[in-house]
C-alpha cells in the first residue's frame, strides 16, 4: 500500500462489501471512490465515505481508524527498518521487486472501478490509455481524469455512447 496508495485495496473492498456482504451496490462503491478521490487530501478518506454510507458518522470514524492505524504502524516500522538498512545493497533490488506488485494492484483497482461504471467498450479503452499516460508520461492524475471526462462528453455528444 505504501507504493500504490490505498487504492490497491479496492478489489478486496469490492469483493467483501459488494459481493460477499452486500453492504453496498457496485454503483455506491464507485461513487464512494469518486467522492473520496475528488476531495482534497489523502485517498484513504474514501473509506470514510464508505463507512458513512454503511453506518453514518460512527461508521465513517470506525472505518477511518481501521484503515489508518495499521498502515501507520506498518509505515513506522518499515521506516525504521529502511533507516537501519539504508546502505544495504539489497534495498534497490527490493524496491525494484515491489514495483510490479504495486502496479498490478493499481491496475486491478482501476479495472474494478472501470468495469463497474463504464459499460461501453469505447470508455473501457480509456483505462489502459490512462495507465500509460500516468506511467510513461508522468502526467498528473487530475489531468487524466479531466481529459477522460472531456473524451466521455465528446463521445456522448457524437452519439457514440448509448
Amino acid at each position: 500500500m505504501s507504493l500504490g496508495g490505498f487504492l490497491v485495496v479496492i478489489p478486496e473492498m469490492q469483493r467483501y462489501l459488494v459481493i460477499e456482504r452486500s453492504l453496498l451496490s457496485p454503483a455506491q462503491l464507485a461513487a464512494s471512490i469518486a467522492i473520496g478521490q475528488a476531495a482534497p487530501g489523502p485517498n484513504v478518506q474514501l473509506v470514510a465515505v464508505i463507512g458513512w454510507q454503511i453506518a453514518g458518522a460512527m461508521g465513517a470514524a470506525v472505518c477511518m481508524l481501521a484503515a489508518v492505524l495499521p498502515s501507520v504502524a506498518i509505515a513506522w516500522g518499515t521506516r525504521r527498518l529502511g533507516a537501519r538498512f539504508t546502505h544495504d545493497p539489497a534495498m534497490p533490488k527490493l524496491r525494484a521487486a515491489l514495483l510490479p506488485i504495486s502496479l498490478g494492484l493499481m491496475v486491478s483497482a482501476g479495472s474494478v472501478v472501470a468495469s463497474t461504471e463504464a459499460h461501453q467498450p469505447l470508455l473501457l479503452a480509456l483505462v489502459p490509455l490512462a495507465l500509460w499516460l500516468s506511467w510513461r508520461l508522468r502526467l498528473s492524475p487530475i489531468l487524466i481524469v479531466v481529459g477522460a471526462g472531456f473524451v466521455g462528453f465528446a463521445f456522448a455528444a457524437m452519439g457514440w455512447l448509448v
